[in-house]
C-alpha cells in the first residue's frame, strides 16, 4: 500500500468516507480552501465540563472512595469497579535464548491451533533494543504436510511504513481469513501450502511490536535493518531446523526497502560471522524502491483516463514543488508533499483509494478487531499490547527514510547471485508497473544484458492470460493482470501460483508453445519467415 507506501492513505480512505467535497471546493484556489478549513472551526462544540458539574463529580468521587460515608441514595452514582480483563502476559523469547532454554521457548510460544481452525503456529517477541525495551512481534507458520528443514520458507514484511504484517497474514497469503462476522475460515490460496512463512511486525511499534520509549521508534534504514537481522537470528535459535531450508524474503510496497536491507544484513552476517542460513532470493510486490518511481505519480491518473488534460496541467505547480523536494533530498517535506499530491489526485478523480482503479473502496476486513480481543491476545502471547493495523506514530517517525533508495542494495544482491522476483499489479495507480520496469532497467549488475535482451512472454494460469513476464540474469519481472497494488488481495490464486512456480523454478508460461514462440520472435524480428 502506499497506504502501504504511505499508510496514511488508508486513513485518507476512511476520512473520505465521512467528508463530502463539493464541485465548488474543487474549483477553489489555495486561499479559498484555507477559508473552507478555517470556517469549519466555528462548528466545533465546546464540551468542556461546567465548573459546577465538575465540583459535584469531585464530591461524588470523594464519597465513593470512602464507602462508610456513602448513604444508600448515593449508591447508584458510584461506578462499579471495572472487571479485570485477563489478556495474559507478553511472551518475550529473548531471555529463553540467553538461558539456552530453546525447547521451553518453542513450547511456550506455540499458539493453540483451535484459534485458527487447527493450523499450527508459534508467536512471541524478540527484544531488539534493551535500552528502550523495543520488542518485535513474530508469528510463524510451518509448512503444511512437508518437511520443514528442506522446504523453502518465506519471511513476509508489510509496507507502510507502519502497516502490520498481519495484514499479509489475514488478507493476503496466510492460512486463514476472518469473515465479516468475526469467524475464522481457511484460505485456499495460502502460501503455507508449499512454504513455511514467518510474519514480522516491522519496524518497532508496528502491529503488536512495541517499545517503552519514544526514542525506541525507528527513523532510518540502518536501524530497521539491524532490528530485522537481530529478529531473524533469534528466531533461528528457536527454530534451527530452518537454517538448511531455502529462504526467500517477501513483501510489498514500502517493504521494497525492508526486504533488500535485511537481505544485505544476512548476506554480510554469512560472510563475516558465519551465520548459518540458506538465503536464496527476494520477492517484491509493487515495491517502492527509489524516489524516481513516484516523482510523476500524477501521470498514470491521466493515462488511465481519470484526469483530463486541463486537470493534469493544473497540477504542474504542485508537482514541481514536490519534485524540487525530491531533488533537494528533503525527505520529510517530500513525504508531506507527496500526501498532498495523492489527496488532490483522489479528489479530482472522485476516488476513495488509489490501489486499484477498478475498485470503488478498499475493504480492511474484520481481523483488526478480533486481534484486540482477550482470547486472541492470550492465545498470541501479547499480553496487554494493543494491536495497531496502522501505526501513524511509526509512519511519522519514518519520514526521514522516505527518500532513501534500495536500488543499490538490489544491485549488490543480484551481483552476489541471489534471485529476485518483482511482480506488479497492472491496475496500481500509486506505483504503476511502468515505473517499476523503468527502475529495473537502471540497475547495474553482471546479468543486466541477459535481462535486457530476454523476451517477454505471457504468464498463463489455468489456460487464461494472467499477465506477462520477462526473466534473465536472476531477475524476473511480472505484470499481473486484474490486480492492483496488493496482488494477493486482488488475485490470490495467481499470486500463489506465481510465487510457488518461481521459487521452485517451474514454468510460468504453461500454455505457451514453441510454435507460438516462433511466431512471436518472427514478428519481433520483422522476419519474412512468418509468412511461410
Amino acid at each position: 500500500m502506499i497506504v502501504n507506501l504511505c499508510l496514511s492513505l488508508l486513513l485518507l480512505h476512511s476520512i473520505n468516507a465521512k467528508v463530502l467535497l463539493s464541485e465548488d471546493i474543487l474549483k477553489n484556489d489555495e486561499n479559498n480552501l484555507k477559508e473552507v478549513v478555517s470556517s469549519t472551526k466555528s462548528h466545533i462544540i465546546d464540551i468542556t465540563t461546567p465548573k459546577s458539574l465538575a465540583n459535584d463529580q469531585k464530591e461524588i468521587k470523594r464519597k465513593c472512595e470512602h464507602t462508610n460515608d456513602i448513604t444508600g441514595d448515593l449508591d447508584s452514582l458510584c461506578p462499579e469497579e471495572p472487571t479485570k480483563i485477563d489478556n495474559g502476559t507478553a511472551l518475550i523469547l529473548t531471555p529463553y535464548i540467553e538461558r539456552k532454554q530453546i525447547e521451553e521457548a518453542r513450547k511456550t510460544s506455540k499458539v493453540d491451533p483451535k484459534l485458527l481452525s487447527g493450523v499450527e503456529s508459534y508467536s512471541g517477541y524478540f527484544t531488539v533494543n534493551k535500552t528502550y525495551n523495543s520488542n518485535v512481534f513474530v508469528w510463524y507458520f510451518p509448512v503444511e504436510n512437508k518437511k520443514v528443514n528442506d522446504t523453502p520458507w518465506i519471511i513476509w514484511l508489510q509496507g507502510g511504513p507502519g502497516a502490520s504484517s498481519l495484514t499479509g497474514l489475514f488478507e493476503e497469503i496466510g492460512p486463514v481469513r476472518v469473515t465479516k462476522f468475526g469467524t475464522i475460515k481457511r484460505n485456499p490460496y495460502t502460501w503455507i501450502q508449499n512454504h513455511s512463512v514467518l510474519f514480522i511486525d516491522n519496524p518497532v511499534g508496528t502491529g503488536y511490536s512495541f517499545t517503552d520509549h519514544e526514542d525506541g521508534y525507528v527513523s532510518d534504514m540502518a536501524t530497521y535493518s539491524k532490528h530485522l537481522l537481530s529478529t531473524v537470528e533469534q528466531f533461528l535459535h528457536v527454530f534451527p531446523e530452518l537454517r538448511t531450508a531455502p529462504l526467500y524474503i517477501a513483501g510489498e510496497s514500502y517493504a521494497g526497502k525492508y526486504i533488500p536491507a535485511l537481505g544485505i544484513e544476512l548476506h554480510k552476517a554469512k560472510i563475516n560471522s558465519g551465520l548459518d542460513i540458506n538465503l536464496q532470493g527476494f520477492i517484491i510486490g509493487n515495491a517502492y524502491i527509489d524516489p524516481s518511481m513516484i516523482r510523476n505519480v500524477h501521470r498514470p491518473f491521466y493515462y488511465f483516463g481519470l484526469l483530463n488534460k486541463e486537470q493534469l496541467d493544473s497540477l504542474e505547480p504542485l508537482m514541481k514543488d514536490f519534485q524540487a523536494d525530491i531533488d533537494a533530498n528533503n525527505s520529510v517535506a517530500a513525504k508531506n508533499k507527496w500526501m498532498q499530491v495523492v489527496t488532490v489526485l483522489l479528489i479530482l478523480s472522485h476516488q476513495k483509494q488509489a490501489y486499484n482503479f477498478l475498485k470503488d473502496e478498499l475493504s480492511v476486513g474484520a481481523y483488526p478487531k478480533i486481534l484486540n480481543t482477550p482470547e486472541m491476545k492470550r492465545g498470541l502471547h501479547v499480553g496487554d499490547i494493543q494491536f495497531h493495523f496502522i501505526n501513524t506514530t511509526v509512519n511519522t517517525k519514518m519520514a526521514p527514510d522516505f527518500l532513501s533508495s534500495s536500488k543499490e542494495l538490489f544491485e549488490e544482491l543480484l551481483s552476489n547471485n541471489y534471485r529476485v522476483l518483482s511482480y506488479c499489479g497492472q491496475l496500481d495507480q500509486l506505483l504503476p508497473c511502468v515505473f517499476s520496469a523503468e527502475n529495473h532497467r537502471t540497475w547495474q549488475w553482471h546479468g543486466k544484458e541477459q535481462f535486457t535482451n530476454a523476451q517477454r512472454y505471457p504468464f498463463m494460469f489455468h489456460n487464461i492470460l494472467a499477465g506477462y513476464y520477462k526473466s534473465g540474469g536472476n531477475l524476473t519481472e511480472v505484470v499481473v493482470r486484474g490486480a492492483g497494488h496488493m496482488v494477493p488481495v486482488d488475485e490470490p490464486a495467481r499470486a500463489q501460483f506465481l510465487v510457488t512456480n518461481w521459487i521452485h523454478r517451474l514454468p510460468l508460461a504453461t500454455r505457451f508453445t514453441l510454435m507460438e514462440e516462433f511466431f512471436l520472435r518472427s514478428i519481433l524480428n520483422n522476419s519474412s519467415a512468418l509468412y511461410f
